[in-house]
This record gives C-alpha cells, structure tokens and sequence, in this order.
C-alpha cells in the first residue's frame, strides 16, 4: 500500500510539471503572436504594405483549415440548432473584432505596449461577471483588481498623455485600440460559455475561424481593401497564426484538465510578459522603467486574484457533450427536491474549498466541523438541525454560497461508492431513463481537476462520508453505477 502511494505521488508531480509545461508554453505562444506580427507590418523589403485585415484573414483561414480534419468526431452541421449557430457567429465576430483592432493598434503603437495592454482583458471580463453574471469583488480582491487597472492603463496611457501633453498621437490610438480588443475578447469569452457545453469545442474552432475570416473578407470587399501579400511573408504570417493561435488554444485546455483552472490561468497570464521579451530580443524595443512598473504592478494583481480569474476563466472550459437522451442540464432540470442540500449528509472540506470559504470569511466555528472519518480529522459543512446545510435558504431555495461552492458539491449528483473493494463513479438517479454516455467528458475533467487529487488523496473516507461503509449498497437513495474510478488518468497524461 505504501509503495502504490509513493508510485501514485510520483506519478502526480510528474504530470503536474507537464501540466505547468503545457501552460507556459502556451502562454509563450499567445505572447509570440501578440509581439512578433509588428515586423510584419513593416516589412521594408517589400513595397506591399501588409494590412491587418489581410494578416487577420489568413490566419483565420489557416486555423479553419488546420482544425477541419482533427474534428471528424463532432456533430453534423445540420445537428448544431439555430440558436449555436447564432452564438457561433457572435463569437467568430467579437473574436475578428478583437484581433483586428489589436493588430491596428500594434501597427500604431510598440510590442511592448501592445503585449502589456492586451491583459486589458483581464479587466473587461472581471467587469463584465460583475455587471452581468452579478459576481461580485470580495474585499481583499479590490486591491489586486486596482493594480492590474494601474499597471495595464493608467500607467500606459497616463505616461503617453504625459509626454504628448495631452495631444492625442498614433501613439496613443494604437494603445486604445489595443484596449478595445481587449473588451471585444472578454466578450468572446462569455459568449463561448454559452456552447461549449453542447458543441465540441474543436467544431467551434474550426467554424468560428472560417465564419471570422469570412467577416474579414466582406469588410475588405465592402471597403475596397485590396487583398495583397508578399509571397515571402506567408510562412511567418503561417507560423504565427497556427502557433501563436491554434497550437496555443491546444495546450491551455490541455493544462486545465491536468492541473486545473487557477494554475492554469495564473501561468497562462504570464504571455504578456513572453510578448514583452520577445519585443526586446528579437523586435530590439528599448523596455522603460514605465514598462517594468506596469508588469510589476499587473503581475502582482493577476497573482492575487488569480482565484477570481480562475472562475472566469472556465467560461471556456469545456465541460461535456450533450447526447440526445441526457446531459448536465437536463439532468439537474429533473430535480425537485433539492435534496443535495437538504438530504445528504455534510460535504468535506478540501484546500481549494477552505480557501474559497475564507476570500468569502464563511470558513469559521458557525458553518464548519471538525469531521472523523475512518480514523481521520476532516473537515466539513455543518447541518442545520433539521438537516438541511447551513449555507441552503430555505425562502429562496437556494445555496446561499452556490459560485463558492466545495467540490464535493459542484461534482453532485455524481459520487464515488465502492462496490466489491473497487471505486466506481455512481450518479444520483433524479434522471433514471439518461443515456450516461453524455457524462464521460465530465468525469474526465473531474478526475483531471486539481480538487480531484485533494478527493483521492482522502479516498478511503470520502467515500465513507455519507453512511459509515458505503461499500454496503445504500437502498434508501436510488443510484445509478457509470464505470470505475480512473485513477491513472490524472497522473499519467
């Protein structure tokens, strides 16, 4: 028992460094494209000045082509719905949208500004769950969101109002520019949590860079922009677009289901700072003490909110594919009950969820205990004594902590029983007649979560948490077995 522990610990951290690998070379890749197209668009060799519609166009167009062949396994198009197609073309809009106006705003402005700027993205997406999914910024998030504001903007474009006395130069529209993309892009983002439940997020890359650079083309023929390029500039404008788009698209959810959404988008965050280096090394850009400041100060915020941007951030995670007989949401539209917060028994407290419990100050003696399982001191959610959580509200019948939510519950109706001396995945039968074919993707993103380790870590009394041997099958709580536990998935990608 003790060398499979050791082995299965092992086997963790060395996956755990490939999940930081992938991150950060994709965070090297997206800072590649946000730097290096500025030669591009002075290329002095040539006496055809490439224009960033006919740049954004080829790289969508590479992108569409590149992804065509890799999704053979999605839905027909004919099976996507209006409503998909609508959000589709939204997305492939803001997305053209926000690449365009950043590569004007590059032309106009540096690499190194342009690198720190785009993290103004950042920004608009923290505002947009504020005014729209009605988050909201706990007390110790306000000082880091302050810092990524000042490091991204005002320090960027106070210092250039600065030395122009507040004239309004290239210069300074090209970094405005880059801001706007920076909102187009936060769009974008929210808009693709709206399908990437129901289509393969493969099917939505490839349609969405056809349907963009389909945008970009109407506009050049409506405008009379011609469509010129030097022949020697289509294999970087080919590199650029594959790597610094597609590629870089690839390892990020790649690193999401191996080490998780914070880690993930913590490391994901330092592109800024590749786009800066390679602005230097290669583009030869003078980097200020103005500049340096404004990494400082947006790396500090983007590390101490880093909790905040991670649930952001899984607006693109994709979850899992609806089948026709069943998916997430169909399933939990058949629950009448509520009884995940008022007939099962308390949920276990991991580090990720005390963590979330102390940002939000509920992690105290009134809604915490000290739980001994197996052996072993846990900690878990208090229960009212009519057993229902301390966090349900009755009147409104609602989780009053639900974006705060421990795992234990985020992962309900789906739990972990051993049957036989094996783990199996079981779900709550609320949707007795579902093909659970549909929740495959689901348990792989599961069991590929940061939280997920903390769960096998502590396996022998998680399972054991809602009777006192769940191996006993439990006849008052109907369920339904899916397959077994993958143990190996998480530490052997």
């Amino acid at each position: 028992m003790q060398i499979s522990y050791l082995s299965t610990i092992k086997g963790r951290l060395i996956s755990t460094r490939s999940g930081y690998l992938l991150a950060i070379t994709a965070a090297a890749l997206t800072g590649m494209i946000h730097s290096l197209p500025k030669q591009l668009f002075s290329f002095s060799s040539s006496s055809t000045e490439l224009n960033p519609l006919t740049f954004v166009a080829i790289v969508y167009l590479i992108n569409g082509v590149f992804f065509t062949p890799i999704k053979k396994d999605s839905a027909p198009l004919s099976k996507l719905g209006r409503k998909n197609w609508i959000f589709i073309l939204a997305i492939a809009l803001a997305e053209v949208s926000g690449l365009v106006s950043y590569f004007f705003g590059l032309k106009q402005s540096t690499a190194i500004n342009g690198s720190i700027l785009t993290n103004g993205e950042i920004i608009f997406a923290v505002l947009i769950a504020l005014t729209v999914f009605k988050e909201r910024l706990h007390t110790r998030e306000i000082f880091p969101f302050s810092a990524i504001i000042i490091g991204i903007i005002v320090i960027p474009i106070g210092y250039e109002l600065f030395q122009s006395h507040l004239s309004i130069t290239d210069l300074l529209m090209g970094n405005i520019l880059i801001l706007l993309s920076g909102a187009f892009c936060a769009t974008d983002i929210i808009l693709c949590r709206y399908v990437t439940g129901t289509v393969d997020p493969k099917r939505i890359t490839q349609l969405t860079s056809f349907a963009g650079a389909a945008f970009v083309l109407i506009t050049m023929a409506t405008f009379h922009v011609p469509f010129q390029v030097d022949l020697r500039q289509l294999p970087s404008i080919a590199m650029l677009g594959l790597f610094g788009t597609g590629f870089a698209t690839f390892l990020f959810l790649a690193a999401l289901k191996i080490i998780g959404t914070t880690r993930t988008v913590l490391l994901y965050s330092t592109n800024f700072v590749f786009g800066v280096i390679f602005a230097t090394v290669f583009l030869h850009e003078s980097l200020t003490i103005v500049n340096i400041l404004s990494i400082l100060l947006a790396s500090i915020g983007i590390y101490l909110l880093r909790n905040k941007l991670g649930t952001i951030e899984e607006f693109i995670n994709p979850t899992q594919r609806g089948y026709k007989r069943g998916s997430y949401k169909t399933l939990c539209k058949t629950c009448q009950t509520n009884s995940c917060c008022t007939s099962f028994s308390s949920p276990l407290l991991f580090p990720t969820d005390i963590e979330k419990l102390k940002t939000i100050n509920k992690y105290n003696d009134k809604y915490v205990q000290e739980t001994k399982i197996r052996g072993k001191l846990l900690k878990s959610i208090k229960k009212k004594k009519n057993s229902e959580c301390v966090f349900w509200d009755a009147k409104s019948k609602k989780c009053s902590i639900y974006k705060n939510r421990p795992f234990d519950c985020m992962i309900f109706p789906f739990d972990i029983f051993a049957i036989n001396g094996k783990y199996f995945w079981v779900v709550f039968s609320c949707n007795p007649n579902s093909d659970w074919r549909w929740s495959e993707s689901y348990l792989q993103t599961i069991e590929n979560s940061e939280e997920f380790r903390h769960v096998l870590e502590n396996i022998d009394s998680y399972h054991g948490h809602i009777d006192s041997d769940r191996s006993i099958k439990n006849e008052t709580i109907e369920y339904s077995v899916i397959r077994e536990v993958n143990f190996n998935k998480l530490y052997n990608k």
